[in-house]
């Protein structure tokens, strides 16, 4: 695996269907697990408990850069969604990428 391409990524979806934050960080692989799942969680728009995350690391992030991290809803049922994200850094590289499940936490009746 080349570490400027995680292997667990869906491609991104257009602009409108994605959520996209930017923000520092701190050093080390901890902070792109959390940008990632707090952001996928943000991009389901509802109460939801994550059940599943799974990260792939990609180059190294430095305490202090700035990134951007996008989230998207790849389908969704009744009671779960599933989300992909993943973190860039400034110049372009993917520091990691990230797909979840989550339950609703608030999940609708069948029609």
């Amino acid at each position: 695996m080349n570490a400027s391409s995680p292997t667990s990524g869906a491609e991104a979806p257009s602009d409108a269907a994605r959520l996209i934050r930017t923000g520092q960080t701190p050093s080390g692989p901890a902070p792109a697990a959390a940008l990632l799942e707090s952001a996928m969680a943000a991009v389901i728009g509802e109460a939801a408990a994550p059940v599943s995350l799974t990260l792939d690391y990609g180059v190294a992030l430095h305490g202090g850069e700035t990134v951007t991290v996008e989230s998207w809803v790849e389908r969704a049922t009744r009671t779960l969604v599933f989300v992909h994200g993943r973190v860039l850094k400034d110049d372009g590289a993917l520091a990691a990428t990230g797909s979840a499940v989550f339950r609703r936490l608030e999940a609708t009746a069948p029609a």
